[in-house]
Order: C-alpha cells, then sequence, then structure tokens
C-alpha cells in the first residue's frame, strides 16, 4: 500500500472509530426524525376545523358556497338570514361558531368583506374563507349583470401559462415544470454546501491539532508534506461519504417507521390536508392535480442517475478543492484564533456563492446560473440546479467538472508548497501577505 494510502486508512479509521463520530451519526437521524414526526403531531394538534356563520339577509350566496370535490377544506360555512352584529354572534346562542362574516349588497359596492373571529384561524384558513366568499360574492355580481353563472365560471376558469424552448416545443420543457425541477437540485446544492462547510473546515482543524501538537514533526520524518496532506483530505472526504450515506438509510427507515406505527391509522385526506396548511399551498380548485404533476416530476421527470452522479462527483471536487484551500488556513495558522481571521476571505467568495444560489432560483438560463455553474468555485453548488432542470448539456458538464477537476489539481499544489513550510513554523502569526512568500518557494 502507498504512502498516502497508508495515510487514508489511519485517518478513516481513527475518525470513524471515535465517539463523537459515532453518536453524531446516530444522532442526527433520529433529531430530524424526532424534528418531523413533532411537526406533524403539532400540525395535528393545531389543525383546527373552523365554523363560518355567514350573515346573508339578502341572500347573495344562496345558501352554499362551492367547494371542490378533491378539496380538504378548513373551514365549513353556515348561513343565517339574520344580521347578527358583532354583539349579538358573542351571546351563548352562536359559542360553536367560530368566525362570523356578514355579507350584503353594500359589500359588492364598498369591496369589503368583514369577519370576526373567537379564534384567529391561521393564513392559509383566513385565505381560503376570503378566497371562496370572494368567489361567491363575484358570481352574484356576474348573475346581477345578466350574465349566467355557467358562463361566469367558464370565463372565470384561470389559464395556464407555459413558456416553451424553441429547441423543445413539445412543450415538455415548461418553465413550470424547470422551477419545480430546480428546486430538487436546490436540495442537494445545500447538501453540498452544509458539506463543505462542515467538512472542509475539519481539514483545517485536524491540521491545526497536528501542528499544535506536534505530531506532525514525526510523520514528516517518514512521509512527504504533500502525501500527508492529501493523504488528509482524502480520508475526511471518505469520512463525510460515509456518514452521509448511513444519515440516509437510517431516516428513510425511521421516516417509514413512523409512518408504519404512528401514522398508519390515519386518514390520508387529512395529513395532506395538513400537509397543505403547513406548507402555505393554496386550497382552491386550481390546485388539483397538483400532486400527480409532483409525483411524475420526481419519478420520471428528473434524471436521477445522472443527477444523483453528479451530485457525489461535484461534492468530492467542491471538497477537495475548498479542504485543499482550508488545509493552507490550517497549516498557517498556530490557534483557532488565527484561523478566524485567516479564514474570512475564503468564506466570503463561498457564501457570496450561496446567496446567488437562492438568486438563480426560477432562471436557470441566466447569465449568472450559467457562468455559475462553469466557474470552479462556484460549480459545485450551482451546477446541481440545472442539471435538474434540464437546462444544461452533456457538453457544459464535462467542461465544468474538467475545471473543476484542473482548479482542485491546482490549488493542492499550492497548498502543498504552503503546507511544507507551514507545518513547522510555530510562534510566528503568518498573514495572507506571509502566505504568498512561501508559495514563491
Amino acid at each position: 500500500m502507498s504512502k498516502i494510502g497508508l495515510i487514508i486508512n489511519r485517518e478513516y479509521t481513527s475518525r470513524v472509530k471515535k465517539k463523537s463520530f459515532i453518536v453524531l451519526t446516530i444522532l442526527v437521524p433520529i433529531l430530524i426524525g424526532a424534528v418531523g414526526f413533532a411537526a406533524i403531531w403539532i400540525g395535528m394538534k393545531e389543525q383546527k376545523h373552523f365554523k363560518v356563520l355567514v350573515s346573508d339577509p339578502d341572500d347573495i350566496c344562496g345558501g352554499k358556497i362551492f367547494v371542490g370535490q378533491d378539496e380538504h377544506p378548513p373551514a365549513t360555512f353556515y348561513f343565517t338570514p339574520d344580521d347578527l352584529g358583532p354583539d349579538l354572534f358573542d351571546t351563548e346562542e352562536y359559542k360553536d361558531y367560530d368566525v362570523y362574516v356578514g355579507v350584503g349588497k353594500n359589500t359588492i359596492t364598498n369591496k369589503t368583506i368583514k369577519a370576526i373571529h373567537r379564534d384567529e384561524p391561521n393564513l392559509n384558513t383566513q385565505k381560503y374563507i376570503s378566497n371562496k366568499l370572494e368567489m361567491r360574492l363575484e358570481e352574484y355580481f356576474a348573475i346581477d349583470q345578466g350574465v349566467s353563472l355557467t358562463t361566469y365560471r367558464k370565463i372565470k376558469q384561470s389559464f395556464k401559462f407555459v413558456l416553451q424552448d424553441i429547441e423543445d416545443i413539445d412543450g415538455e420543457n415548461d418553465s413550470d415544470r424547470k422551477a419545480k425541477a430546480q428546486a430538487v437540485g436546490f436540495a442537494f446544492s445545500i447538501l453540498i454546501f452544509v458539506f463543505l462547510m462542515v467538512y472542509a473546515g475539519q481539514v483545517m482543524r485536524g491540521v491545526l491539532e497536528e501542528k499544535t501538537s506536534r505530531v506532525v514533526e514525526i510523520v514528516v520524518s517518514s512521509v512527504k508534506p504533500f502525501e500527508l496532506m492529501m493523504g488528509k483530505i482524502i480520508a475526511i472526504g471518505l469520512v463525510g461519504l460515509t456518514q452521509f450515506l448511513i444519515w440516509i438509510v437510517l431516516i428513510i427507515v425511521i421516516l417509514l417507521g413512523v409512518q408504519a406505527f404512528f401514522l398508519a391509522d390515519m386518514d390520508p385526506a387529512a395529513i395532506q390536508a395538513m400537509t397543505e396548511t403547513q406548507m402555505g399551498t393554496e386550497l382552491t380548485g386550481n390546485a388539483v392535480g397538483n400532486d400527480n404533476e409532483i409525483a411524475a416530476l420526481i419519478f420520471e421527470q428528473i434524471q436521477w442517475p445522472v443527477l444523483l452522479t453528479l451530485f457525489v462527483i461535484y461534492f468530492l471536487g467542491g471538497y477537495l478543492l475548498y479542504g485543499s484551500i482550508f488545509a493552507i488556513v490550517g497549516s498557517a495558522s498556530d490557534s483557532e484564533t488565527d484561523t478566524q481571521q485567516l479564514i474570512i476571505p475564503v468564506m466570503i467568495p463561498l457564501m457570496f456563492v450561496y446567496f446567488i444560489s437562492f438568486s438563480i432560483l426560477g432562471n436557470p438560463d441566466g447569465p449568472a446560473a450559467v457562468w455559475g455553474s462553469q466557474i470552479p468555485f462556484s460549480s459545485p453548488i450551482i451546477m446541481l440546479q440545472r442539471v435538474a432542470a434540464g437546462t444544461v448539456n452533456g457538453v457544459e458538464v464535462a467542461i465544468s467538472v474538467v475545471l473543476l477537476i484542473g482548479t482542485f489539481i491546482f490549488t493542492t499544489y499550492l497548498a502543498a508548497k504552503v503546507y511544507r513550510v507551514g507545518i513547522l513554523m510555530y510562534g510566528k502569526k503568518a498573514s495572507w501577505k506571509e502566505i504568498f512568500k512561501w508559495l514563491k518557494h
């Protein structure tokens, strides 16, 4: 086995056997499962169904509100011809109703619907109530103007705007699908960013620990500084992948267990309604079919083998790139305080890329997305969004990967030069000016 292989084996074995690694690997999925279960449980407790009493002396609503067949309404409407007012509504007779709404012909004129509540509905329930009443009042206004209800509902139907690429005129590559698919890629980008921060930081701390403990003085007598640094970077990256894969398996097992043992008897419609409320989905007839569209998007339209393969490539490439840069900081520092000062120039561009990844959501073809997916320092976070959205071709991906690998090799070469000098220097506070001098040796 090569010296780098021995270092990788030593670093990997020592880290996965640490109690902190074992505890964190087991604890994180449990915490995620617990948080998910708590969110569902709290949602079940807070998912109150509101009873809305509508005072309609002029019979504008006709005693009914239209509810779509596939809707899961958070409120039910009841009607009375009496004009109650706040004082009468607050009496014992109407205590079973949660919200009181008064409508009349002046409501059409003033364009204002006033309501009184006992327990305040959440924002989605408020929107549902207002939308349903507004729709019913608009129907009344249409009838009053001589437009039949059938004609009005045909006119009122919303249009779906589909923006097509001239090279994909069949319609599969529309803007709505791109935006939803890009959100999946964005989730992978966030994972890469988090792991870059965590594991590249571990490289820096690992180098600093060996330097301050003087262990490195013994180690470098047997191996070259470049071999030592490379072995450490690769080993910590493998530790990260191992932990990530274990987390995925454990999270899936825990979530399936929660569903099987705690949610087996729960009405699927209730779960869907609760999920819609928590995620802010509009509870209108226009939402019908969204579940099927999202399922088709997730399981059919996104090329998962390609996306997962590139996730691993960009995760490793991004980690190796930033790991080598963080190793420079660790080898040039004597304490955690020194690293905090030296790490700022490294963190600023990384945070800039992170915020840019938010700005390109919904625009995977824009200049920021295109350039960000090619520049090695940003491509690990940006490229997966374009891949998921299907707006990038194989040539662009190949160029991006080659540039990433080439930049990693170059930064590793530079890091080795700094590492060779910095790991044996003690008591001297290095600056970036000093580090650039070491690069000339």
